[in-house]
């Protein structure tokens, strides 16, 4: 098992361009085998027909409704070790790991627990077309389920990334990735008499099953990092002071990632007003969305970790450049991605709808996605890097009111408007149109340096915490 601290970047130090690109790129990669991931995966749910597909597309955005609740913790914590990663202090390093992982596990069990009873009754809100209902149901349950596997991969990947480890969690993403992707049609249609046909709820199973072993090897990594992680449960206490910290930078980020979901659902009851093939479509458009602003995604979280290292150690100069860096690379990507993707529409919906009557009905309205989508594309390649950086500086209730008047202010809104227009294409249009305000807000807002007051390691340093690391 390979020692994490090697992997380790000093981004307070070094050429911020270089240093963009090394600790980007892992983090790239890891969010690329999630999309390998979702592409088979959709792919063999969509061999099973257009109603299955929808099964799976109607649950994403309930499925991220939940992670929000929970992983605006993690951004939280992870903000917080940026932090004292940059400012040198290993001791509140250690504390901020222990408390963190403990808190988040009980949340997790809680909250799991509670939407399994739930995961009816939210469909029957989101107008879930009658023939997708039952496979949505069982798919949430499932997921659901095996949601604390999901959570310690992720929660001990995000400590990493904020220590500067973006390498580590991606090697183990991909192990999770080939299981994954080989357990999908095993599970789905069942072979060789080991597997019973499962359906939709084998995709379900096969994510648990991966989830599982990616948790499980994580969690034997970090009890061998002995650096700045120490697991022993042996003296091992809540801290008030690091768990209000947490909650404090942890609660807006969930807050953000919640409206983020419901705004989602809302647009999902929208488009499930026109049926399972507008919602086939739709659900092919959110997938290759997850495609298309990947990497704008990855500089928003790895420009995070940036600014937290650099505000830490009192570097404000640098985080404007490394943001520069990352529009600007983030925008020709985006250009090229939307390029290709507008030219590839037809063979992409072949793929995910490979049955000629199911491909002549869904194709019109991922054609019409396709054409509009590319407006919010560049829109988001300045929207995450900037939300990132104020995020990161430790700005978390900012960052969550410009979410929130992009999401429902602004989207929510137009959407109404314009689908009594244009219908499905001005459900679309009010996406696109949305995103171009958010991400003038954002620049506005950095632009006025306001973030810089929000520094942790101002605002909360205490000497009770000048303690040695808890054996």
């Amino acid at each position: 098992m390979p020692n994490g601290s090697k992997h380790m970047i000093d981004l307070t130090t070094g050429p911020t361009f270089r240093n963009m690109i090394r600790f980007s790129l892992p983090i790239m990669i890891q969010g690329s085998f999630q999309i390998i991931y979702n592409l088979v995966d959709r792919y063999w749910v969509g061999n099973l027909g257009a109603s299955a597909f929808g099964a799976v597309t109607v649950g994403f955005p309930v499925f991220f409704f939940m992670i929000a609740i929970v992983f605006g913790i993690a951004i939280g914590a992870g903000i917080i070790i940026a932090q004292y990663k940059g400012a040198g202090d290993r001791a509140r390093i250690n504390l901020t790991i222990r408390n963190f992982l403990a808190i988040g596990s009980i949340f997790v069990i809680i909250i799991s627990i509670v939407f399994i009873f739930l995961a009816d009754k939210i469909l029957i809100l989101l107008n879930t077309p009658e023939d997708v209902m039952v496979n949505a149901s069982i798919y949430l349950k499932w997921i659901f389920g095996g949601m604390i596997s999901f959570f310690w991969f992720n929660a001990s990947a995000g400590i990493l990334r904020g220590l500067g480890d973006s390498t580590t969690p991606t090697k183990i993403a991909a192990i999770s990735t080939v299981i994954n992707v080989i357990l999908d049609p095993l599970m789905i249609y069942g072979y060789f008499g080991i597997f019973p046909r499962w359906e939709v709820a084998g995709a379900a199973i096969a994510t648990v099953i991966a989830n599982i072993v990616a948790a499980i090897i994580m969690t034997v990594f970090l009890i061998r990092q002995k650096d700045y992680v120490n697991l022993n449960p042996s003296g091992f206490r809540f801290d008030i002071k690091i768990i209000k910290e947490i909650f404090r930078q942890g609660l807006p980020a969930s807050a953000t990632m919640a409206m983020v979901s419901m705004s989602m659902m809302i647009f999902m009851g929208l488009v499930n007003k026109y049926g399972t093939y507008a919602l086939a479509g739709y659900g092919i458009g959110i997938t290759l969305d997850a495609l298309l602003m990947m990497p704008a995604q990855t500089f928003g979280a790895s420009m995070a970790t940036i600014a937290g290292q650099n505000i830490g150690a009192g570097k404000v100069d640098r985080i404007k450049q490394y943001l520069t860096d990352t529009i600007r690379t983030a925008f020709v990507i985006s250009i090229i991605g939307s390029i290709v993707l507008i030219l590839m529409a037809p063979v992409i919906t072949k793929w995910f709808q490979p049955k000629p009557e199911d491909y002549a009905l869904v194709f019109p309205f991922v054609l019409i996605y396709v054409r509009i989508m590319p407006i919010r594309y560049l829109s988001m390649a300045i929207f995450f890097p900037v939300n990132g950086a104020i995020r990161g500086a430790g700005d978390a209730v900012t960052s969550m009111l410009l979410v929130a008047v992009t999401q429902l202010i602004i989207r929510v809104p137009f959407a109404f408007i314009f689908v009594n227009s244009w219908g499905y294409t001005g459900i679309i249009a009010a996406i696109a149109f949305a995103s171009i305000f958010g991400a003038i807000l954002q620049s506005f807002y950095f632009r006025s340096n306001r973030w810089q007051r929000f520094a942790l390691v101002k605002r909360t340093h205490d000497e009770s915490f000048e303690e040695a690391m808890i054996e």
